[in-house]
């Protein structure tokens, strides 16, 4: 058996689920083809995915969002527009903008869409913009072409809301609505890669090697034959690893070497890892994985 179909094992098929089903409003996860539940949140424990996010998000975070002006000699930064310090400065009461935007952008990397309420006071019309988790929203055409936003409350009810009182982004977009999300089309790919690693965990775990067997031409009772193995388990594993053996009576230690397809583990998660920077569109070397930094003409530096 090939190391992927080792990984992956079998083929689980999901069913369709009702993107207004409750189920949503919990981050539920999607169970990908590797067998391993992938979901925006349980995506960023792959390594790729969060360097991959974070560079994103923190890039567009520190960038200053400035509203401007016409002016006689071209533009001029408004200071005085009522949104200036509200995009520029501090969004709300508790964040700044950098930590504002950079939860927005995170929101909308593996979300697809990232939302805050409007909301009016002494700065104008846009006095604080209180994010909301996109897993707690709902959107809604209605028939006038405009959007309906139900927002899910502590309760468990949804409160309706107008796109006068959200502030909506969205990312790539199928239906003119909604965002579609990269980590869910990105499913079987990060799904694989996480079930790379789980299995590269079970395989380091027993010191990168499979077990051996001992040898002997006596017969042993089955009773003889399992104290041998728990004495020897007990000898050589954990803190005994690679201590001298004495073997008495004729017995003999054989190795198993390891698998064809065990050694081509470290080729499968590099590869992976480069297939998650297709998806999010940054280059390999942006997020660590310079073993190919050829690739970029002279190099990494030109």
């Amino acid at each position: 058996m090939s190391l992927i179909l080792s990984i992956i094992g079998r083929q689980k098929i999901e069913a369709a689920v009702d993107p207004f089903d409750d189920r949503w409003y919990g981050g539920a996860a999607s169970q990908s083809i590797a067998g391993v539940n992938v979901s925006a949140d349980t995506a960023l424990k792959l390594s790729t995915v969060w360097a991959c996010v974070t560079l994103l998000a923190e890039t567009v975070a520190t960038l200053p969002l400035v509203v401007y002006q016409q002016a006689s000699d071209g533009k001029q930064r408004a200071t005085n527009h009522p949104l200036y310090s509200v995009l520029h400065d501090q969004p709300n009461q508790t964040q700044t903008a950098f930590e504002f935007w950079l939860m927005m952008m995170a929101h909308l990397l593996l979300r697809g869409n990232a939302y805050a309420f409007i909301l009016p006071g002494a700065r104008g019309f846009a006095d604080q913009l209180e994010p909301i988790h996109p897993d707690a929203v709902a959107v809604e055409k209605l028939e006038n072409g405009r959007l309906r936003y139900l927002v899910q409350q502590k309760d468990g009810t949804r409160k309706p809301y107008t796109q006068d009182d959200i502030f909506h982004l969205r990312g790539l977009s199928l239906d003119g609505v909604t965002g579609v999300s990269v980590i869910r089309y990105a499913r079987d790919t990060v799904g694989l890669g996480m079930a790379a690693e789980h299995y590269g965990s079970r395989f380091f775990r027993n010191d990168s090697r499979p077990g051996g067997v001992l040898q002997t031409d006596k017969k042993l009772t089955p009773d003889a034959a399992n104290r041998l193995k728990v004495g020897w388990e007990s000898a050589h594993s954990g803190g005994n690893q690679h201590r001298v053996a004495v073997l008495e009576e004729g017995m003999k230690w054989q190795q198993i070497a390891i698998a064809p397809q065990d050694a081509q583990y470290l080729e499968t998660r590099e590869f992976q890892a480069e297939d998650v920077c297709r998806w999010f569109r940054v280059p390999p070397h942006m997020v660590g994985l310079t073993s190919k930094a050829t690739s970029w003409g002279s190099g990494i530096e030109q």
